[in-house]
């Protein structure tokens, strides 16, 4: 069973001179994180100049991630089509998606949310000052709301995939693990994301709640921002899921007690309680409500998100006039600058004619003299020749412009094992057909 993804072209490249690498107009400038399913980096558009994540998934890895019948590659699509269309501000924006079939990396843009994360990565850290904790809080429940308002799980919320930017709005990331609902039934069986923020009923068998995990894992987020740290710490995953399940929950007594009190009604073990304690709940909590205004940031979560046939089919955007300009824009670069080095040259043979004018050189006349047979009047044709060229690029642009092949460390690029970082084999040669992938 093959993916329904658009066969779209990607063109990678490498400048042998910087070292700088692309993908199509899109120029890598630094690693943001690394993940089980590959990375995430910084990158610039270079027609405006404007700054994305640009998250690389290896689709090999993914394949061999099996979530129900199907791989996970197999159910990216539906998931990516409907994180397009989120819309809300404490989510990260999905602006598009590029993939070909003989490249095994898979391209995400995101918008890049330049505060970075909301706290260090760490078991031990320092905590936020309460106010601060409210209001990212605050935001958090906004986004998970209209997630799960939207039949979507996250289903690895911590603070290393909440994103501040620099005005100090939290939005929430990273949805590599996320799972969209086919009902408003939420019961799931399979277990993701960090094993430090699953709730007690996702650390055994058995199928559980999705949104109520989600809301579990924001009650440890509040918890490690006002305690920083989480409240179960053990290197041995089985013996942390023992303690999720039974080891009582020790809070700070300097906490404020309306803290504590919101934190011991999300993080109650009892499932049945937890139940009870949903988004209306949480929202009219006198802690989450502490000096008002928190009410008018929840007005309203909108229209439900729907997924069309059309939507499925368009989730991959196609990138191909952006790689033909890419190709077009190379050409032009590279006949220019063939152009000028004739140019240059032809200059040269002047001035070398000019200062032997007089010299005998064995018999030779200088005024009937030629160097390689070029004389000024043709190398002023020559050129002649390169600006018509430019002019009249092909329909079809012309394969080859080798480069430097990727330097990439290849280890760095295959997934390890579950990571809390956001997240790659070697790209596929480039093929002298349309519609290809490029990788040089």
């Amino acid at each position: 069973m093959s993916v329904a993804i658009d066969s779209n072209e990607i063109d990678k490249r490498k400048d042998e001179e910087t070292g700088v690498k692309t993908v199509n107009q899109f120029e890598i400038v630094k690693l943001l994180g690394k993940g089980a399913f590959g990375k995430v980096k910084l990158c610039k558009d270079t027609r405006d100049g404007k700054l994305y994540a640009l998250k690389i998934m290896d689709k090999n890895v993914l394949k061999k991630k099996r979530q129900g019948m199907s791989n996970m590659l197999q159910s990216v699509q539906k998931e990516i089509a409907i994180m397009k269309k989120l819309n809300h501000k404490n989510i990260v924006i999905m602006h598009e998606v590029l993939d070909c079939p003989s490249n095994p990396k898979l391209y995400i843009r995101l918008e890049y949310v330049e505060g970075g994360q909301s706290m260090p990565t760490g078991n031990d850290v320092p905590p936020l000052d309460v106010d601060t904790a409210r209001r990212y809080f605050h935001d958090l429940i906004a986004g998970i709301e209209y997630l799960h308002f939207n039949n979507v799980l996250h289903r690895d919320i911590k603070p290393e995939n909440l994103l501040v930017t620099n005005e100090g709005l939290l939005k929430v990331a990273d949805f590599g693990v996320s799972q969209v609902l086919e009902t408003d039934d939420d019961l799931i069986s399979k277990s993701a994301g960090t094993p430090a923020f699953m709730a007690p009923e996702c650390c055994r068998p058995g199928q559980f709640h999705g949104k109520l995990a989600d809301l579990w894992a924001c009650g440890c987020t509040l918890y490690m921002f006002v305690h920083g740290s989480v409240p179960f710490v053990n290197p041995n995953v089985f013996e942390l899921y023992e303690d999720i399940q039974h080891k009582t929950i020790v809070y700070d007594e300097s906490k404020p007690d309306d803290l504590v009190d919101l934190l011991k009604l999300m993080l109650n073990k009892d499932v049945d309680e937890r139940l009870k304690v949903d988004f209306a709940r949480i929202k009219t909590h006198p802690w989450f409500v502490h000096g008002g205004g928190a009410a008018a940031e929840f007005a309203s979560l909108g229209a439900k998100v729907s997924v069309s046939d059309g939507d499925l089919q368009d989730a991959i955007t196609s990138s191909r006039e952006i790689v033909l300009m890419v190709k077009i824009s190379a050409i032009m670069k590279k006949r220019l600058a063939s152009a000028r080095e004739k140019i240059e040259k032809r200059n040269s043979m002047k001035q070398l004619s000019n200062n032997l004018e007089g010299v005998d050189l064995k018999g030779a006349s200088p005024a009937t003299s030629s160097v390689e047979g070029t004389t000024p009047s043709a190398a002023g044709a020559s050129t002649q020749g390169e600006g018509a060229a430019l002019d009249t690029l092909p329909s079809r642009v012309p394969d080859g412009f080798a480069e430097a092949p990727d330097s990439d460390n290849e280890d760095e690029d295959k997934a390890a094992s579950m990571s809390p970082l956001p997240g790659g084999a070697p790209g596929a040669p480039g093929r002298g057909k349309s519609g290809r992938c490029t990788q040089q």
